[in-house]
């Protein structure tokens, strides 16, 4: 009994031990097995991958409007100002404001640009109605400053040149209407510019005619000496003769002194009249013994014709000092012309 026990127990390991070999007569116990990975880690272990298939990266490109913007510019005037700019913001479009003193409601869209049926743009300037206010007083100011400050405002303004070679270029000595008028929208200011002179007697006639005697340079009328006159002697018969110039529509005034020369004879007086274009712009007597100033407008004038004459004898009339006065950036270089003809 006790030997079939010693049997029992040796043959039983030997039996599980050659159950387990297999075929292939190796045996790896289950002991030592390898789990897989999933399975040898907890889930709160687990680290996710750093670029996940799902996810798309954001783009760099710049946003655009999911509006198309149309091809022509739609009409805004009559629109309130609020209104324009809802209209114009799906576009993107950079809008500009300029206020304007109008007769309809504050904050409508009185102008655009560009305008209704033009190839849209993105850059857009509305401007806007206002309602008006006083008058401030910008005398004493530069004329940028006036005219930015009036234009806030929504005046319109307006440059008047007064041509002066002593204060400061730019200076705004007048203004119109004054300062603390109401229910206006236009101010013009009296700007001082230094004026491009020209004088007569250092330009070329385009043609002259009819006369005894034409100088220029020096000359004395009524006692008074002037470095730049014309002195011109008409015929004693009353005979009027003429001098042409050509100012090309660069000049604003002609300025100057009218006198008869000290040589004349004591009973003469001069006629003169000067036209530019063909319209008459200053019709004057000249009597011995006097001198006549003359500030005469010639703005976008092309041709300046002037006609002289004397009655009750002879005499020589001079054009003092006469000089055409125009801003700097409006007449050319040379500010002379060519002689077309020249005769007597």
């Amino acid at each position: 009994m006790k030997f079939a026990a010693r049997l029992v127990a040796i043959g039983l390991p030997v039996a599980l031990l050659l159950g387990a070999c297999g075929s292939g007569g190796t045996a790896t116990p289950a002991a030592v097995s390898t789990p897989s990975s999933a399975e040898a880690a907890p889930a709160s272990s687990a680290v996710p991958s750093s670029t996940p298939a799902t996810t798309t990266r954001p783009t760099t490109s710049s946003p655009t409007s999911s509006v198309a913007a149309p091809k022509v510019m739609p009409d805004y005037t009559g629109q309130s100002l609020s209104a324009a700019q809802a209209a114009l913001a799906p576009y993107n479009v950079r809008i500009k404001t300029v206020n304007r003193i109008d007769s309809q409601p504050a904050g409508t869209v009185i102008e655009q640009d560009p305008v209704a049926g033009a190839p849209f743009a993105q850059l857009v300037t509305l401007t806007v109605s206002t309602a008006p206010a006083a008058v401030p007083d910008v005398t004493g100011q530069t004329y940028a400053d006036a005219e930015e400050r009036l234009t806030k405002l929504g005046f319109e303004v307006k440059e008047n040149p007064i041509f002066d070679q002593k204060l400061a270029d730019g200076l705004v000595q007048g203004q119109n209407p004054p300062a603390g008028t109401a229910n206006t929208a236009e101010v013009t200011l009296d700007v001082v510019r230094r004026p491009v002179v020209t004088y007569l007697a250092d330009m070329e006639a385009v043609d002259r005619e009819n006369y005894e005697s034409f100088n220029s340079g020096s000359a004395k009328a009524n006692g008074k000496s002037y470095s730049h006159a014309v002195a011109i002697a008409p015929y004693a018969n009353g005979n009027p003769g003429t001098i042409e110039y050509d100012f090309s529509r660069q000049y604003r005034t002609l300025t100057g002194e009218l006198g008869l020369g000290d040589k004349s004879d004591s009973a003469a007086v001069g006629k003169v009249e000067i036209y530019g274009d063909g319209r008459q712009l200053l019709a004057q007597d000249v009597p011995f013994g006097t001198t006549t100033p003359v500030d005469v407008d010639v703005t976008d004038v092309l041709r300046i014709k002037i006609v002289f004459s004397t009655v009750d004898g002879r005499s020589t009339i001079v054009f003092g000092d006469f000089a055409a006065q125009g801003l700097q950036s409006e007449v050319g270089s040379s500010g002379s012309a060519t002689p077309t003809s020249t005769s007597r």
